[in-house]
C-alpha cells in the first residue's frame, strides 16, 4: 500500500467522522421542536455508511482506489414524542404536544463518538505522514 492510499483511507474517516457530528448537531438543534397536530414531526437523522465491499475483498485487492466506503444520510422513523400539555397552543384534540422524537443524550454520545474517532483518523493521517517524511529522509542518505 502506498501513502497515498493512506491518506485517502484516513480523509474518508474523517469526512464520514464529519457527517455525524453535523447530523448529531442538526437532530440536537431540532430536539425541542414542536409539530402542530396534524404536521409532519422532524425525523432525527442517521449516518448510514455503506461499504464498497466485504472486507476481507477489500484486504485481498490492496484497497484499490474507489474501494472506500460511501455515507449518507437517512431519516429515522422513529414515532413524535408525546407530552401531555393540554395549555399549550398547538395542543392535538387529546392535549397531547407532538416533538421530534430526539433524544439530547444519545446525540451527545454520538457526539463525542465522532469527534474521537475523527481524533484517531487525524493521529494516523499524522502517522503516516511521519512516515512518509522518514521514507524520504531515509533516501536522501542512500
Amino acid at each position: 500500500m502506498d501513502f497515498t492510499q493512506a491518506f485517502a483511507i484516513s480523509a474518508a474517516g474523517m469526512s464520514v467522522q464529519r457527517m455525524r457530528v453535523e447530523v448529531a448537531a442538526l437532530n440536537l438543534a431540532n430536539a425541542h421542536g414542536v409539530q402542530a397536530p396534524g404536521a409532519p414531526a422532524y425525523q432525527p437523522l442517521r449516518v448510514m455508511v455503506t461499504p464498497s465491499a466485504p472486507f476481507d475483498a477489500l484486504v485481498a485487492s490492496g484497497l484499490q482506489p474507489g474501494a472506500l466506503p460511501t455515507a449518507s444520510v437517512q431519516a429515522t422513523a422513529a414515532p413524535p414524542r408525546m407530552v401531555h400539555d393540554p395549555g399549550h397552543p398547538l395542543a392535538d384534540a387529546r392535549g397531547f404536544v407532538h416533538h421530534a422524537a430526539v433524544d439530547p443524550a444519545t446525540e451527545m454520545v454520538t457526539l463525542m463518538s465522532a469527534m474521537r474517532s475523527y481524533e484517531a483518523n487525524v493521529a494516523a493521517m499524522n502517522t503516516t505522514r511521519t512516515l512518509a517524511l522518514k521514507t524520504l529522509e531515509i533516501g536522501r542518505g542512500a
